[in-house]
């Protein structure tokens, strides 16, 4: 298959999704890095006058920089939430029931994701949850052949689909939002999983056929060949977090912070 057709087929199972957020009732709220994956939502819902750009990240962090050039490039409004130790400490306490059962190495990844999903307004949140795992998009692809990249792909997208997803799902409702992920729309994992793994494999790029029908999509290329940064080192929760003493055990916060007021600091 060659990547026109490729294209093609995701096209077509692409375009009613995205179809059916450009015409969604409600504002949007888009989780937003600058990145390649954001970057696509946000230029296929560019049209609507209720969709905004979130960018959470600590102070200085790589993502808020890149995030704020690509929101300006695309011309849409954009704001960023600064968080540190405190709104670590609050969010990690009120969402730990939702992770603890997760290894150690891998908590960083929810705490960043309740930060940013906590620091959103009352809208539907999206995120570009799905592509890393369709496109093999992850660092562990490096060196794999078909055979073995392809069998990894198919175990990474069942870990997001049954276990971290839904856990995603369950922190969102703890602060009453309602998250989405259009990139594990039933109809694009089966367009996007049926390609031959030899189009996904990362050449010489990861995910180099998702940018590149991304540029198709027509996303500016600057953002599509943006590298690659997984949230939580790139919003620098993860280097907060293990400069946490808790968090450096892997145990997490296990004391409530107060603000200045005596009243225990929480993010709503």
């Amino acid at each position: 298959m060659d990547p026109a057709t490729a294209f093609a087929r995701l096209d077509d199972a692409w375009e009613p999704i995205a179809e059916r957020w450009r015409r969604a009732s409600g504002p949007v709220e888009l989780l937003f890095s600058g990145g390649v994956d954001s970057g696509l939502l946000a230029w296929e819902l560019r049209g609507r006058a209720d969709l905004s750009l979130t960018t959470v990240g600590t102070l200085g962090a790589r993502d808020v920089e890149a995030a704020r050039a690509a929101g300006v490039r695309l011309g849409l409004p954009w704001r960023t939430v600064t968080v540190g130790d405190a709104e670590l400490r609050a969010v990690a306490l009120r969402t730990s029931d939702r992770w603890s059962d997760v290894p150690a190495a891998r908590r960083s990844i929810f705490v960043s994701l309740a930060l940013a999903i906590a620091s959103t307004g009352p809208s539907e949140v999206l995120l570009g949850q799905g592509a890393d795992e369709l496109f093999l998009g992850y660092a562990h692809f490096r060196g794999l052949g078909p055979a073995e990249a392809a069998a990894r792909s198919v175990s990474d997208l069942r870990q997001l689909r049954s276990s971290d997803w839904p856990r995603t799902q369950s922190i969102a409702e703890e602060f009453g939002r309602r998250v989405a992920a259009p990139f594990l729309e039933p109809e694009f994992v089966a367009a996007a999983a049926g390609l031959p793994v030899e189009l996904r494999m990362p050449d010489p790029e990861p995910k180099s056929l998702f940018r590149r029908w991304a540029v198709h999509r027509g996303l500016p290329t600057e953002l599509a060949a943006r590298p690659k940064r997984a949230l939580q080192f790139g919003s620098g929760v993860d280097r907060l977090w293990r400069h946490t003493a808790e968090g450096a055990r892997g145990d997490g916060p296990t004391s409530r912070p107060q603000s200045a007021g005596g009243r225990p600091a929480e993010i709503e």
